[in-house]
């Protein structure tokens, strides 16, 4: 106990200033983490929607039914919606595969190394690049 009461006065003043930088480092790390998976979610919605559109165009018009006014925005803002809600409960997995790519360290191992994968000769140009 005597010993902790000896320890110098700047000491203690430079901990506590690496724990805050510590704690203000942590803040702002879970920030971007959050906003990285928030714009991985939105990513995953507006690809959602544009899948919704692009099958919407598969389908033929009625020639018998009435042109209703409105319905084309209508329609495309149900899907808009309908694709924010399924990427909010967990989507198709794309907002996961892009989280965990964005996320990964400067210096993990790329796919052509270690992972058994063959890649294109003109696509190991491009990663050699980087």
């Amino acid at each position: 106990m005597e010993e902790i009461r000896h320890i110098p006065p700047l000491a203690t003043q430079s901990l506590a200033k690496m724990s805050a930088r510590a704690d203000a480092a942590s803040t702002e790390d879970e920030e971007k983490d959050r906003k990285l998976r928030k714009s991985c979610a939105d990513f995953e919605a507006l690809f959602i929607s544009y899948i919704f559109q692009t099958m919407r165009k598969t389908i033929p018009e009625s020639q018998t039914a009435t042109k209703m006014p409105g319905k084309d925005t209508y329609t495309m803002i149900m899907d808009h919606k309908l694709s924010e809600d399924l990427a909010r409960r967990g989507g198709i997995g794309l907002q996961k595969v892009l989280y965990n790519q964005l996320k990964r360290p400067e210096g993990a191992v790329k796919p052509d190394e270690g992972s058994g994968v063959e890649i294109d000769p003109a696509m190991k140009k491009i990663l050699k690049a980087d």
